[in-house]
Formats: structure tokens, C-alpha cells, sequence
């Protein structure tokens, strides 16, 4: 009776979803090279353990150590930072190294791949660190599904080295017949989890953001001189120096936002503000916290709610206030809403703005609740 083997469903699920995302040009290249070694791993499985064609088996380990190591690079290269030659480039010595394990000690190649899968995946979690919504590549709006989505991840890649664990007990234990149906259920399932991760919308580049202050638009490398020359004022030792000069990157920051109004750009990041300002990203994050109790995101929303409020008492729907303040979706309005402002819109509107009929009818424009 035929059958078609799980890998190779899950190979031919990936295929399409990585050639839709290639056509439609908005995923990122070592994202859509993560979704094709992961589609050719199923193939070649499927191939290898069903279908008899074992001279694919030297090629199926080689494969396998590109997956981790391409989700690590599809992470640092969309949320971090641009790859660089180096130190990017010494990560080919992991597959080099499974190329001369499978031709001098093939026994040990199995180790190197579990050991990997879990390196990489503990590498993800790392690179995410105590402040994962806020990577500096990825939009505000989106941190928070951003670090969930890496979590998953390399959740994935770890998860997958126990399978292969699962592998070595059963055949330890003389249960060979456990193995195709270990690669089939699990290993598939880990495999069209990480390439269908990686199609989130989430990762879609943020337009002329490269993480590279060199390649930054000209507004975005020049702060306000006297701001900057301030803060280079402050600039000496000492712990009182370092506070003055917290003070005075902050206060650069207010005026940002107060006066450029930064914050109506729904493509901000966490690296388009610190370039603004010429500081470096974790200081800028770090500076935030200690100066307002809330991280970069809510920091930026504040001002996009009060913006919001604003437009609402001046008479406009909130779907125009929304888009006009910087949100990009109307779950995350409704959200940051209530969170800064105690209420929804709506409910919100019928505190705030009186009806005609009342004495002192008409719009208020008074903002409550002007708070980050």
C-alpha cells in the first residue's frame, strides 16, 4: 500500500511556503535560506529512511548542523544587527567539523549535532537576554512578538536535540523500530515549527533600517547640536559625571520626542532612536528604565496615546487618531490605551468630551491621564 511519509509532507509544506514568501519579496534572505535547508532536511529524510536512496546519508548530518546555525543568524541578522564577515564567518567551522566527523569519527557526529542544536538554541535565548522587547532591528509595535517568536524557536532547536536523544536511547536499547517513527513524529513536527516561525510578519524588514549608523539616513545620525554638545560636555569620570550625563541624554531624548515627535514613526526601533541620539542601544534601553519605570515600547506608546488623545478631542475617528499616533495595529492601540490611560477609546470619549447638551459642551482639550 503506498503512503507518503510525514517528512515528506512536512518538505512539501515548507516549499510552499517559502516559494510564496520569496515571490512576495518581503522576507528576509537568511530567513528564507533557514526555510529551504529546513524543507531539503524533510526531503532528504524522507528520501534516506523510505525510499531507499542511502547515498544521501553522508549528506542528511551536513544539512541538519546548517539549521541551528541558520536560525541563529536569521535571529542576529533581523533583530540584533547586519552579519558581518566577522565573527559571522566562523560559524562554518561547526558543518566542517560534522564533514571530517562523518570521513574519520562517525560515531561522533551524532553528539556534535545534538550538542549544536542545543548551543545555537541556547545562543537564541542569550541574544533575547532580560530585555527581550527590545531588539533594535525589529519595530517597537513588535517586540513583544518578536521575543516570543525566538523563544519558540529556539524552544525548536533544543527540543529537536532531545529527539535525536530519543534516537540514540532507542537503538542503545535495542529498539530499532522506534527510529523512523522518532524522525517522522518529531522530527518533522521541530522542523516545520521553526521554518513556519520564521514566516512571521513580525521579521519582515523594517524599511531602511540596517543597524549600520553609516547607512542611516542623515536625520537619523544628527542630533540636535546643542543637545549633543551638552551631553559631550558632560563627559568625564566619575559617578556624578555619569549621572549628569544619563540626565543629559535623557533630556536629549525628551526634546525628541516633544519636539520632532519621533514616536509618529510606526517603523521606530530601539537602534533608529539610539542613532539619533549617537548612543549606544543597551545605554539608551538601561536609561529609559531608570528615568520613566517602563522599557523603550511603553516609553514610546506614552507619547503616541497622548498624541491619540489629542486627535480624539480635536474630533477624530479612532481608527484616523490610531494610524496618525504611530499604531500600526488596533489591538495594540486598544491595549497600550487602556494600559496608559485606565480606560478604552470609547469609554474614554464619553468621560472626557461633554455632549452638547451639557453646560461647557463641546470638545475638552484637556488630555487626563497624561502619563507615560
Amino acid at each position: 500500500m503506498f503512503a507518503i511519509p510525514i517528512p515528506l509532507v512536512t518538505a512539501a509544506i515548507l516549499a510552499y511556503l517559502g516559494l510564496r514568501a520569496a515571490i512576495e519579496g518581503e522576507t528576509p534572505k537568511m530567513v528564507l535560506g533557514l526555510i529551504a535547508v529546513c524543507a531539503g532536511q524533510s526531503l532528504i529524510t524522507s528520501l534516506n529512511q523510505y525510499y531507499g536512496l542511502h547515498g544521501l546519508a553522508p549528506v542528511q548530518p551536513v544539512t541538519a548542523m546548517a539549521i541551528p546555525i541558520l536560525a541563529y543568524l536569521s535571529f542576529v541578522s533581523t533583530s540584533i544587527r547586519p552579519l558581518r564577515l566577522v565573527p559571522d564567518i566562523f560559524h562554518l567551522l561547526t558543518p566542517l567539523l560534522v564533514i571530517a566527523a562523518t570521513f574519520a569519527f562517525r560515531d561522533a557526529v551524532d553528539w556534535i549535532l545534538v550538542l549544536s542544536f542545543v548551543a545555537y538554541g541556547g545562543l537564541i535565548l542569550l541574544g533575547l537576554g532580560r530585555n527581550a522587547e527590545e531588539l533594535p532591528l525589529i519595530r517597537l509595535e513588535h517586540g513583544n512578538r518578536a521575543a516570543v517568536l525566538w523563544r519558540w524557536v529556539a524552544a525548536a532547536l533544543i527540543a529537536s536535540a532531545f529527539s535525536d536523544g530519543a534516537i540514540f536511547m532507542a537503538m542503545a536499547l535495542g529498539h530499532d523500530w522506534l527510529r523512523p517513527w522518532i524522525i517522522s513524529v518529531f522530527s518533522s513536527t521541530f522542523l516545520l515549527v521553526i521554518g513556519a516561525l520564521n514566516l512571521s510578519d513580525t521579521l519582515k524588514p523594517v524599511p531602511g533600517e540596517t543597524g549600520d549608523p553609516e547607512d542611516s539616513d542623515p536625520e537619523d545620525s544628527a542630533p540636535d547640536q546643542p543637545a549633543q554638545t551638552a551631553r559631550q560636555a558632560s563627559d568625564t569620570t566619575g559617578a556624578e559625571d555619569e549621572a549628569a550625563r544619563q540626565t543629559s541624554l535623557f533630556v536629549e531624548l525628551e526634546k525628541l520626542m516633544s519636539e520632532g515627535q519621533l514616536y509618529l514613526d510606526p517603523d521606530l526601533t530601539l537602534g533608529r532612536i539610539a542613532r539619533r541620539l549617537k548612543a549606544p542601544e543597551k545605554q539608551l534601553s538601561a536609561m529609559i528604565n531608570q528615568a520613566t519605570g517602563a522599557n523603550v515600547s511603553r516609553y514610546i506608546n506614552g507619547y503616541r496615546i497622548r498624541h491619540a488623545c489629542g486627535l480624539l478631542s480635536d474630533g477624530a475617528s479612532v481608527t484616523t487618531a490610531m494610524y496618525a499616533s504611530g499604531f500600526n495595529t488596533k489591538s495594540n492601540f486598544n491595549r497600550e490605551f487602556l494600559r496608559v490611560m485606565g480606560c478604552p477609546p470609547s469609554q474614554w470619549l464619553d468621560r472626557t468630551i461633554p455632549s452638547p447638551g451639557y453646560p461647557g459642551g463641546g470638545h475638552s482639550s484637556r488630555v487626563p491621564g497624561s502619563h507615560i
